[in-house]
């Protein structure tokens, strides 16, 4: 019986198996239409369909409870992958489904969609800030234009964030690709000056070449409404084109305004400084671990890094791989496999670095060549099993090596300026919820 224009699925089990056994033979043998039995017995024909089908399949079992053959049945979650899910919630209680799955995929290798996290959330009894409460419609709602870039380096978006440090204030002064959400220049500074930004910008362009275009507001370290900036001569002498956003219009540097409340959400708000120099080297490391491995759904899933040394490609190949690979070792053998994977880019050709199951191989692409050309490696008595894969991302080698063998660094690594330290320090210690 249908109210409301919902549908209401009948309870299958509340017919005992001499019932369900009738009504099939009464179908499959007497010739009775499923619409007339429906009728007849007030009973869906749906599920009499799926009674027949069951008893077809099974024979008289298939008719017993356990045996009835359900539409689209729940699949079974893995008990690590429900595991991982329930302790990256606790870690980690500001995150969302998305961010939940994309983490699990991009660095666990483990295939969850939004709607399994949600499920083990909710059937976990965990707290689910995050879940949307239902929407009230609302009406006339003028839907943001949104613009991306569609190459690395295109557009860059400037902006400065104001936030306070102890007893006063401090300031972010950053840089972001347009295209990528790629970090290449971001600095802490006690006051924000025309030197503080060109200081950013030419370790940024020193790194990472020349953008294209530079978006900005109209602050005063950027414009001028009488003569020229030194930010303005500075990229006029680097060809840069100059786009000023509206004022009082923040939308249009939407994606530099969303890094600020990142930053200050997820690691500003937790972290503890003992000194300005300390917030300094942190915020590196922080830029660091954004640009390498933290998953952006602005971009579906991927790292920023992904996207500015365009490896997208390879990395998607390489995670569904990993997640096909690591569904055998679960279904075998009940735990994740131990796996690394490594990309970069040499000029005009991509490396790729894997290692499983005893072996690591690297395969270089490139343009001239008609074939990848391929390494192997005996890795049998190096690996390491842990809770994860281990995972390094563009020009990041495992234990925070910036360089390989000694001197060549891969692409991907933050400038070596003053103000940064090395990766394998920790990113910075849970505080109160404020500064210190």
């Amino acid at each position: 019986m249908l109210h409301g224009g919902s549908r209401r699925t009948p309870n299958i089990f509340k017919y005992d198996f001499e019932t369900r056994l009738k009504l099939v033979k009464l179908n499959i043998e007497d010739g009775h239409s499923l619409k007339s039995l429906s009728t007849e017995f007030g009973i869906s024909d749906a599920t009499i369909f799926n009674w027949r089908k069951s008893y077809l399949q099974k024979g008289e079992n298939g008719l017993k409870i356990g045996g009835i053959l359900m539409k689209n049945p729940r699949k079974k979650i893995a008990v690590p992958v429900k595991e991982k899910i329930e302790k990256l919630k606790r870690e980690n209680p500001e995150w969302g489904i998305k961010r939940i799955s994309d983490v699990l995929k991009r660095i666990f290798m483990m295939g969850a969609s939004p709607r399994t996290v949600s499920r083990v959330i909710s059937e976990s009894g965990l707290p689910n800030p995050n879940a949307a409460p239902a929407a009230r419609r609302k009406r006339n709602i003028t839907v943001p234009r949104f613009f991306e870039r569609s190459t690395p380096n295109q557009m860059w978006q400037a902006d400065i964030c104001t936030f306070r440090l102890g007893d006063r204030n401090a300031y972010l002064i950053g840089y972001v690709d347009d295209y990528s959400r790629y970090i290449t220049g971001l600095g802490l500074y006690m006051s924000q000056t025309a030197d503080a930004v060109l200081e950013v910008y030419r370790r940024a362009v020193t790194e990472y070449g020349v953008p294209k275009e530079m978006l900005t507001d109209n602050g005063r370290q950027y414009a001028s409404w009488r003569g020229t900036t030194k930010f303005e001569r500075e990229l006029k002498k680097d060809h840069v084109r100059h786009i000023k956003s509206r004022p009082h219009h923040p939308m249009t540097k939407g994606k530099i305004e969303r890094l600020w409340k990142t930053i200050l959400v997820e690691f500003l708000n937790r972290a503890r400084f003992e000194t300005f120099e300390s917030a300094r080297e942190r915020v590196a490391l922080w830029v660091k671990y954004y640009n390498h491995q933290r998953p952006h759904q602005g971009i579906g899933g991927l790292c920023p890094a992904d996207r500015f040394f365009e490896v997208q490609g390879e990395v998607r190949k390489a995670i569904e791989q990993g997640i096909t690979e690591n569904a055998l070792e679960l279904a075998l053998r009940g735990k994740p496999a131990s796996s690394l994977y490594l990309f970069g880019r040499i000029g005009e050709r991509s490396v790729l670095l894997t290692a499983g199951k005893g072996k690591m191989s690297m395969s270089v692409d490139g343009k001239e060549t008609e074939k990848p050309e391929e390494i192997l490696y005996d890795n049998e008595d190096r690996g390491t099993e842990g809770d994860a894969p281990v995972v390094q991302r563009v020009g990041e080698m495992p234990c925070g090596a910036d360089t390989v063998d000694g001197e060549e660094e891969l692409v991907g690594g933050m400038p070596r300026a003053n103000d940064q330290v090395d990766a394998a320090e920790h990113l910075a210690e849970p505080g109160p919820g404020g500064y210190v």
